[in-house]
C-alpha cells in the first residue's frame, strides 16, 4: 500500500465583503487564510491592492497588521479615511508557491453633518441677508423656500 500526502487547497477567506465607513474614520478590511497549521511567516506575503481603471495598484494608505498574521489575518488598516479611498480592493496571500486573493469594497459615507444658517440685516435697506453651510460630499443643492424674488446661491 502506498500512502500519497495531499496538500489541502490553499484558500483566502473575507468574512466582510463591504466596508461602509464614515469619512475621517478609521477602518480596517481584512482577510483570512488557512495554511493548514503554524503559519511560517518567511513564506508568507500579505498585500492590499487598489483596483482602479482595470489595473491595481498596491494600496500606499493602508498599512499591514504583521501582529495578525500568525493567526491566519491579513488585517489592513486605512487611518482617516478619504473620499478617495473608496473603491474595490484585492486582497492577495501569497503562501509559498500558493496563492489565492478575495475582493473586498470600500464606500466612504460623507453625510452632512451640521447645517448652520445665519440672518444678517443690512442696515439702512429693508433686505436681511439669509446664508445656509454645510459640509458633506456629495455637495449639496439649495433651494430657498418662500422667495418671491430670485435668490444668489
Amino acid at each position: 500500500m502506498q500512502l500519497h500526502q495531499t496538500a489541502a487547497l490553499f484558500t483566502v477567506t473575507a468574512p466582510k465583503e463591504l466596508y461602509i465607513v464614515d469619512y475621517g474614520s478609521n477602518v480596517t478590511l481584512e482577510c483570512r487564510f488557512d495554511t493548514g497549521g503554524h503559519v511560517e511567516l518567511r513564506n508568507l506575503k500579505a498585500s492590499l491592492q487598489k483596483m482602479e481603471n482595470y489595473t491595481s495598484l498596491q494600496s500606499e494608505r493602508a498599512s499591514l497588521l504583521e501582529e495578525q498574521l500568525p493567526l491566519g489575518k491579513a488585517s489592513f488598516h486605512i487611518p482617516r479615511v478619504q473620499l478617495t479611498d473608496a473603491g474595490q480592493y484585492r486582497c492577495l496571500i501569497i503562501y509559498g508557491l500558493a496563492w489565492d486573493y478575495k475582493y473586498l469594497t470600500l464606500k466612504v459615507k460623507a453625510s452632512y453633518k451640521k447645517i448652520n444658517t445665519y440672518l444678517l440685516r443690512i442696515p439702512g435697506v429693508d433686505e436681511v441677508e439669509l446664508t445656509c453651510q454645510a459640509e458633506g460630499y456629495p455637495l449639496a443643492e439649495v433651494y430657498w423656500e418662500n422667495v418671491s424674488v430670485p435668490a444668489n446661491t
